[in-house]
């Protein structure tokens, strides 16, 4: 067996509306539907034609409030969405400038409903 891409990324959330909102209004992004599993329900959203979706499971058990980012969604002109989020109340972590040897970098944390934390990047090749 070859893995051959990542397909979702799944993120437990404590109430499907109010996380649907924030993530759909508030980050941009596309829902696609909403399932009824036996054991509960969840949102799909699309990011990209060839990015990995993500997915919000709602839960009332062991919610696993995530920190630390466990991704990044790449956005276009991130200081201006700093701003835009800060000044509309959310919890937003603080803006980091850093380089790789390829890129430069500018992101932040801003965190959902629940808590967890996500991060938003934006990159630029460096020119060499």
């Amino acid at each position: 067996m070859t893995v051959q891409f990542l397909g979702a990324v799944f993120l437990r959330v404590s109430n499907l509306e109010e996380s649907m909102r924030f993530y759909s209004d508030v980050l941009g992004l596309e829902l696609r539907d909403v399932e009824q599993w036996e054991n509960g329900r969840g949102a799909n959203y699309i990011i990209g034609e060839s990015s990995p979706g993500l997915t919000l499971i709602e839960t009332k058990d062991d919610l696993h409030i995530l920190k630390q980012p466990a991704f990044n969604l790449f956005c276009n002109d991130v200081l201006s969405i700093y701003d835009r989020l800060k000044s509309q109340g959310y919890k937003v972590g603080q803006v980091n400038k850093w380089s790789s040897v390829l890129n430069d970098h500018i992101d932040f944390d801003v965190y959902d409903p629940d808590g967890n934390a996500i991060n938003l990047i934006e990159w630029h090749r460096k020119n060499n």
